[in-house]
């Protein structure tokens, strides 16, 4: 009997509220139109449920290690356990403390960091085991089933790769009256404080050189009005 699909997406948001929890990084991200290893390969589906199924059950055995309760998380409360971790990490140096003092110091700090953990996580023991259920499914259940949750999994955004495209960007962007013009660097410049990472990957001249296209395509040639090169009838802010 399967998971039914309310539970197994109550569990996926969990597993990517605390993805960076996992022993692991993701073996596959989504890219848009299929899972691919995080350099961009693509895989068969036997890969795929193989990995994505081994690192949603690693996720839920560490989440299974936190929860120890249904309490509510409590953020404000793990900050200042986190707090008092610091501080006894520093006495250690500060007080030149001796081997055993600084030993049963760690040992309390170590405990306070757990604690702290466990505050931090939103799931309660019944999430948690909706996502080993979850990842017994991607693992053994038939491939029908796998790929469907497996796409319920990729509507978050833990599971998505990068932008590699700066059209993906550019889709986004907003309408505004044919008498607005926007100038080619300031459009540059949004795209680089947007997608820093596509900008480092592409660098300068490829990534203006797909971005302009891509411009070009959907707002029309760019134009000079008084003087300066861009585009009409766009808005920067979606």
């Amino acid at each position: 009997m399967y998971i039914d699909n309310a539970r197994a997406h109550a569990a996926l948001v969990v597993a990517a509220q605390h993805a960076d929890m996992a022993p692991e990084s993701l073996p596959f991200l989504w890219d848009g139109s299929a899972w691919t290893t995080p350099s961009g390969e693509r895989r068969d589906l036997p890969l795929i449920r193989s990995g994505m199924g081994k690192w949603l059950a690693s996720l839920a055995e560490v989440l299974r290690s936190c929860v120890f309760d249904d309490r509510a998380p409590d953020p404000k409360r793990a900050a200042r356990l986190r707090q008092e971790v610091e501080r006894l990490m520093i006495s250690i140096e500060a007080l030149d403390l001796d081997d055993t003092e600084a030993e049963y110091t760690r040992t309390d700090a170590v405990q306070l960091a757990v604690q702290a953990d466990r505050l931090d996580v939103a799931a309660t023991a019944g999430e948690v085991t909706a996502l080993k259920a979850v990842s017994d499914e991607v693992l053994a259940a038939a491939n029908g089933r796998a790929t469907h949750l497996l796409s319920l999994a990729s509507q978050f955004d833990a599971f998505r790769a990068p932008m590699r495209d700066p059209a993906q960007w550019v889709k986004y962007l907003g309408d505004a009256p044919r008498t607005v013009h926007v100038r080619t660097s300031a459009v540059w410049d949004a795209f680089c404080m947007a997608e820093p990472d596509v900008v480092r990957s592409l660098g300068a001249v490829a990534g203006k050189r797909a971005l302009f296209a891509a411009m070009d395509k959907r707002f029309g040639a760019r134009r000079k009005l008084s003087g300066y090169e861009g585009w009409r009838g766009l808005s920067l802010d979606g």
